[in-house]
């Protein structure tokens, strides 16, 4: 794992790494260390195999109501009929950040869920989760993208025009952007206002 990824999953969990992707100097070596004792490892600030699991545990089970950061209600994909966590094009396709610096929010997978049902047709998500890095890579991205935020997703429903989409998506609860990325696929962003 690269120490950009360290400091993604770090900065997901909340510590100050003193930024991502400046290399790994004192403040992310404090941030380890930090990680560390608030997951029961010794205190050593250096990035073994067991703080590596730890972490990424802590990532795959983050409780959003715990953190102060959202609903926190993960019981809600029980209830999506259509998508799961582990769909391709849901997750952060690069490789580096375990997946889900962020995960989901509940309000973009009922949009999701309802725009499926809708139409009938399956829809084919391109993008939803990004972590930092990988949304800094792309060309175009936004450096604010809600994307980062888990509350975006581009999708394409084939045999039906982005045009088309663009018109149902935009009667949806708490949609704060909708455009077409081309003739096929659209953005759908949220805006969980709690």
């Amino acid at each position: 794992m690269t120490d950009t990824q360290k400091q993604c999953l770090l900065v997901f969990l909340g510590y100050d790494t003193g930024g991502i992707g400046n290399g790994w100097g004192p403040k992310s070596k404090n941030a380890v260390e930090c990680a560390q004792e608030d997951l029961g490892l010794n205190q050593t600030g250096v990035w073994d195999e067991a703080t590596e699991t730890k972490v990424l545990e802590a990532v795959y089970t983050w409780d959003d109501e715990t953190a102060g950061t959202g609903s926190g209600d993960e019981d809600f994909w029980e209830e999506i009929e259509y998508f799961t966590i582990t769909e391709p094009g849901i997750a952060c396709p690069c490789g580096r950040c375990g997946g889900f610096p962020v995960k989901p929010v509940e309000r973009l997978m009922r949009n999701a869920d309802a725009t499926r049902k809708h139409f009938g047709r399956p829809m084919i998500p391109s993008s939803t989760v990004r972590c930092a890095a990988h949304n800094a890579e792309l060309r175009g991205s936004a450096p604010n993208s809600l994307h980062m935020r888990g509350k975006a997703m581009d999708f394409a429903i084939p045999g039906v025009s982005a045009n088309t989409i663009l018109n149902y998506i935009r009667t949806l609860p708490e949609v704060d952007e909708a455009y077409a990325i081309d003739d096929s696929y659209v953005h759908m962003g949220v805006q969980e206002y709690v």
